[in-house]
């Protein structure tokens, strides 16, 4: 959830599930909505969280092509199965998850044991020193999914007001989204100092394929370097 600009700028999450509007504002793994609430204990903003609009929701195309150095598969659990992986092998038949390996900067998107997916992503700014943008490690599952986010929010290194495709959130603030502003490649150790407030960004295609394929409660396993 970044870009370069001027230095660098960083990037946080908003989303709108059911009828309550919830802002996340990623920089020192906190989150807070429009009365400044604290969420997971973390101390509450004492800054007005900033307004955030959801754009009108639009079909949903399922991508075949290859992206960059990524490579998708049929969006069904039941299309030809894929070859398997390592990252999918102790995985339960049936089950669909998303797992992420931070020092490789990669994620693996398995059902059962077979391989759906494999994509270069772009984690947490974990070297900067003035917010804690390192994107958590653990499991969790997909709590939400919403089509034409702005994400919208502000923090020691400036505002912004960001669009995204596709919005996938696994614990508090913290998602998988697509980020069209990011310039440096997917995958790339840049991300260390560049990478986003927390979030997973993946490339646009390839998470489209994913929101269409993995359902609410889907796991999520992230570990580190």
């Amino acid at each position: 959830m970044s870009v370069p600009r001027g230095g660098i700028a960083r990037r946080s999450c908003a989303l709108l599930f059911g009828a309550g509007l919830v802002v996340a504002a990623l920089a020192g793994c906190s989150a807070s909505n429009q009365s400044a609430r604290a969420v997971g204990g973390s101390p509450a903003s004492t800054t007005p969280a900033p307004r955030v609009t959801l754009a009108p929701a639009t079909p949903t195309p399922t991508p075949t092509t290859a992206v960059g150095n990524t490579k998708t598969v049929a969006a069904s659990p039941r299309a030809k199965p894929s070859p398997t992986s390592p990252e999918c092998s102790s995985n339960p038949s049936g089950v669909h998850h998303i797992y992420v390996n931070i020092a490789v900067q990669h994620l693996w998107a398995c059902f059962g044991g077979t391989l759906f997916t494999s994509t270069a992503v772009t984690t947490g700014a974990w070297k900067l020193t003035n917010v804690h943008d390192a994107t958590p490690t653990g499991t969790w599952r997909v709590y939400g999914k919403a089509r034409n986010v702005v994400l919208s929010g502000h923090d020691a290194n400036g505002s912004w007001h960001d669009h995204v495709a596709y919005w996938m959130p696994f614990t508090g603030p913290y998602g998988f989204h697509d980020a069209s502003w990011q310039t440096f490649p997917y995958g790339s150790s840049l991300y260390a100092t560049k990478g986003s407030h927390g979030c997973v960004h993946v490339p646009v295609a390839v998470l489209g394929a994913i929101y269409n394929w993995a359902p609410i409660g889907t796991l999520v396993t992230i570990v580190g370097h």
